[in-house]
């Protein structure tokens, strides 16, 4: 059976640090076309709260990327629920 996580749980999760620096995850995210994209060793730098995203950087990218949080299927080993 899955490991399962309720979707308001993983922003706490995201907010780890570890040593000072945030902690990386690894989460899969749905396109608007149903694809399903999965993004490794991911850090968070916001989230907004009032609104329905949160922005995460790559590695080796400078610039972050805006997601949907609604979107969020797979957060490391577990599977998201609303």
């Amino acid at each position: 059976m899955e490991k399962l996580i309720k979707q308001s749980e993983i922003w706490a999760k995201m907010e780890e640090m570890e040593g000072g620096k945030p902690k990386p995850f690894t989460f899969q995210c749905a396109k608007k076309n149903g694809e399903l994209l999965t993004y490794k060793d991911a850090v968070l730098t916001s989230i907004h709260s009032k609104g329905g995203t949160f922005n995460a950087r790559m590695p080796g990218e400078a610039k972050p990327h805006k997601y949907r949080k609604i979107l969020v299927t797979r957060f490391n080993e577990f599977k998201v629920y609303i």
